[in-house]
């Protein structure tokens, strides 16, 4: 699938006193296929935002480039193929939602019923309908975030980039952000949505790749579903009768818990769960209970069992 985004050893390098720089972005080479929801992670510092600003032309990078939709980043014509949605949207608070749009849509360079037919639609989408007719600075951090998103979705660009979407917002907040954001992925299917978080639920739930960012340095991009797989086969086991010869010759190594259900412990594998079913029913002990594990996403990017190394850059084409 050909690449919306095509990042080539991108560095910046900011000064931070005489004869003192930091790297705020090392050397990140990358390519976002078109029409996926990618979410960059990392923790602060790691380069997100900067590689952001880059991507927006807000930053020019010290070296390498990124193209946009095989345009230079920056320039007018990237501009205008994209849809930015800042971490804190600010917009004139005596204005109601609808001079808003009005407003950027006039700066899109639309004009007349098609602009204001667009304006009413867009507010339908992202649940202010009744709302735009009121003033912005009545509106909650939720409202003023949907607010945006119909900004930015506006003049239909190729590609969202959405910068903590979730941000500051309370539970019911966050869920109906992350719902207009999978309902916009489903209807504008061509537009690529790449944004930045540090919630990873929200990632695992809308993205269909993950990007990580360690000290400006890319750690991990494949598929979310790839990473998700790795280790999966995880089983938790909980038997009874099980005598203490018995489980010292299963569990060796192992941990286990003990409980007034039975002594409960963990498999991995197929192949080590059929041999120790089989041994467990040879020493005439029975099973109460086997449940499959599914690791999340902390889990596959932060635990030690996973090798990092073998995903980096794995996956830039589905």
């Amino acid at each position: 699938m050909k690449a919306e985004i095509t990042i080539t050893q991108l560095t910046k390098v900011f000064p931070t006193g005489l004869f003192r720089t930091k790297t705020a972005v090392d050397n990140l080479t990358l390519e976002i296929p078109k029409g996926e929801v990618i979410g960059l992670l990392g923790a602060n510092g790691s380069g997100k935002s900067t590689t952001l600003k880059m991507l927006l032309g807000f930053l020019r990078p010290t070296k390498g480039e990124i193209r946009v939709c095989g345009v230079r980043s920056g320039t007018r014509a990237s501009r205008a193929l994209l849809g930015y949605l800042p971490e804190n949207p600010r917009f004139q608070r005596f204005l109601t939602g609808k001079d808003i749009l009005l407003y950027f849509g006039k700066l899109y360079g639309m004009d007349g019923k098609t602009l204001h037919t667009r304006t009413d639609e867009l507010l339908e989408v992202v649940g202010l309908g009744k709302a735009g007719a009121e003033r912005v600075q009545g509106y909650s951090k939720g409202m003023t975030q949907r607010l945006a998103i119909a900004q930015s979705i506006l003049n239909r660009p190729r590609i969202l980039v959405f910068d903590e979407p979730m941000s500051g917002l309370d539970p019911l907040g966050r869920i109906e952000i992350r719902e207009l954001i999978g309902r916009l992925h489903t209807e504008m299917k061509e537009t690529t949505i790449f944004f930045t978080t540090h919630i990873l639920s929200d990632v695992e739930s809308l993205c269909s790749f993950v990007a990580l960012l360690k000290k400006g340095k890319l750690e991990v991009f494949c598929p979310i579903r790839e990473l998700l797989d790795q280790d999966c086969e995880h089983y938790e086991v909980t038997t009874t009768e099980l005598s203490a010869a018995s489980r010292n010759q299963f569990l060796a190594g192992s941990a286990f818990e003990n409980s007034p259900l039975g002594t409960t412990f963990s498999v991995k594998g197929t192949e080590a769960l059929t041999e120790i079913l089989e041994g467990i029913k040879k020493a005439g002990a029975k099973v109460v209970s086997l449940n499959s594990k599914r690791q999340g996403l902390e889990e596959a990017l932060f635990s030690d069992r996973v090798q990092l190394s073998s995903l980096i850059s794995k996956g830039a084409t589905p």
